[in-house]
């Protein structure tokens, strides 16, 4: 057991073992009293919001912000009825204008200071709640967070522990076990009995540990959890292009290790990390997981893939293993059970061209025709002849994005692929998909 988990088991027996409030609960080093059950939370990041959601929490909810992406489909009527603050954070007095008693937040940026970093002025709260300094507020960095003035203002909080501002207090390895621990500490902290949502995740979990071996014979695949690429990692001058993948302590590693798969990088601590592109060229992977965000698109980011050399060279790009994973997924969130099941299930079939039935976690494969149109132009684009897997759905709905035909050739490694597109592509049939499919193979 982490320290992390220990911290949490004994909050949990504090609220067990109390006849009611007030309860005392120490949470990534923050030590505060709640005197009741909160009526009126505020959610910071969409894994906080879904998290209350499953909860049926929407209720005690008076408002959410910085949602990631769509939120989950079995909780769209629930969070529509309440107020929506801001696509990112809701500054400080738009917060305390609706006079909250809880926020609960999946990062810590959702409580900090304000400071300046690289000219730009950051954080939500400012010197009208602080200042935020002391024990609880300082975390050696250029920044600090404001929950002890929010616990003093009779504004309660909670921050996900594998997002402590002190590293030191986050669990070493992130697992199935930690999402378990803070759904039962905020149904404590709700008076909410969470354990049927546990035994529904525990069942996920445990249907996607099998599915990748018993579908490759008792082989691994091998996985790159592709986060960012282009910008995340700024480099110097001759240093080697960098890009931001899933490493080997946080929820991404997490995801892939429920659903079989077996992390490249787990060597690598951090919950994401920057690595070398020959790094990610020279292992070879079976299936590459793309982080989809309102913000960073996994179809830009496969985009990019597909334009760039040194990408070019692997077959999981030939083939078009690509699984995309909503980046509300790959945070803390009740949601992490059906997606670790939905990915065993989609890396299968972009792996072996399996067909099964998925619970609409967000997680998904792409169209290969999808793929093969909106890489047209890029430096390889995607030929048909290596996909082991037929996606048929959304087939009338791809729009041209190159109006010439190009041959292109990448290093020797790479084989002369012929770049086809198409100058009309809106409500194409598809039966004519096929047949230009056989035209551009011939």
């Amino acid at each position: 057991m982490s320290s992390s988990t220990a911290r949490m088991t004994f909050v949990l027996g504090a609220f067990a073992s109390a006849s009611g409030f007030p309860v005392t609960v120490t949470n990534c080093g923050v030590e505060n009293t709640l005197t009741d059950a909160p009526t009126r939370a505020i959610t910071m990041n969409q894994g906080a919001t879904e998290f209350l959601l499953a909860m049926g929490l929407e209720g005690s909810m008076v408002g959410t912000a910085y949602i990631d992406d769509m939120i989950w489909p079995k909780y769209a009527t629930a969070y529509a009825s309440i107020p929506v603050l801001s696509s990112g954070y809701p500054n400080e007095s738009h917060i305390s204008s609706l006079n909250p008693d809880f926020i609960v937040a999946s990062y810590s940026s959702a409580f900090r200071a304000q400071y300046t970093s690289n000219g730009k002025v950051r954080g939500i709260f400012n010197d009208t709640l602080g200042p935020c300094t002391g024990v609880g507020s300082e975390w050696g960095e250029s920044w600090t967070t404001c929950r002890p003035q929010l616990h003093a203002a009779g504004i309660d909080t909670y921050l996900f522990e594998d997002a402590c501002e002190d590293k030191s207090l986050r669990p070493t390895v992130v697992t199935e076990e930690t999402v378990y621990a803070e759904m039962r500490t905020l149904g404590s902290i709700f008076a909410v009995d969470v354990e049927p949502l546990v035994t529904d995740m525990k069942a996920d979990f445990d249907q996607a540990a099998g599915l990748v071996s018993a579908g490759m014979s008792g082989s691994q695949l091998k996985t790159v959890w592709l986060d960012c690429v282009g910008r995340c990692c700024p480099t110097e001058d001759g240093q080697e292009e960098q890009v931001f993948v899933g490493g080997g302590s946080g929820a991404p590693h997490m995801l892939m290790q429920e659903a079989g798969l077996k992390n490249v990088f787990s060597d690598r601590p951090g919950s994401w990390v920057c690595v070398n592109v020959s790094d990610v060229v020279a292992s070879n992977p079976d299936v590459l997981v793309v982080v989809d965000a309102a913000w960073d698109t996994a179809i830009d980011k496969i985009k990019w893939l597909y334009d760039d050399a040194e990408f070019c060279k692997l077959e999981v790009l030939r083939a078009a293993r690509f699984v995309s994973i909503p980046f509300s997924a790959t945070t803390l969130s009740p949601r992490n059970g059906p997606a670790a099941l939905d990915l065993a299930v989609a890396a299968l079939h972009v792996r072996t061209g399996s067909h099964t039935a998925t619970q609409e976690s967000g997680v998904s494969s792409f169209s290969p025709f999808f793929l093969q149109m909106q890489t047209a132009c890029q430096r390889c684009p995607l030929m048909m002849q290596y996909v082991v897997y037929d996606d048929e759905s959304d087939t009338n709905q791809y729009e041209n994005l190159c109006t010439t035909t190009t041959t292109t050739t990448v290093d020797s490694e790479v084989s002369t692929t012929l770049g086809v597109s198409l100058c009309i592509w809106l409500g194409v049939s598809v039966s004519l998909i096929a047949t230009l499919r056989a035209s551009a193979l011939a």
